[in-house]
């Protein structure tokens, strides 16, 4: 498990407050107005800072994956294609295939 203030760290601005505001007991929608998001997005955003809060320590093994190594391969475990992984994280069906080698490589090891 990550330290806390380690994850926290590594959050966006925007992340930390969903999150806190998430931790009050603040409804999607109360959450959703109070940052100028709508509850979707702030589902989303909540369901990625979850992809960040599993992630080892990065400094513990030099061979660890990086987070959208992580879950690019999350993703084509479930079945997306490299296009569909594309559009959900901004980058072309090509990169997600050679980050996927990549983080295939590194499991290797």
């Amino acid at each position: 498990m990550p330290d806390p203030a380690n994850v926290g760290a590594r959050l966006r601005p925007i992340e930390r407050v969903v999150m806190r505001l998430h931790d009050e007991g603040c409804s999607l929608a109360d959450i959703g107005k109070k940052v100028g998001k709508k509850p979707g997005t702030v589902t989303r955003i909540m369901r990625m800072t979850g992809y960040k809060e599993d992630l080892p320590d990065q400094a513990s093994n030099s061979h660890a994956l990086r987070p959208v190594e992580r879950v690019v391969l999350r993703l084509r475990d479930r079945g997306e294609t490299y296009s569909q992984i594309g559009n959900r994280l901004a980058r072309s069906g090509r990169r997600v295939q050679f980050i996927e080698s990549l983080a295939e490589f590194k499991q290797s090891d």
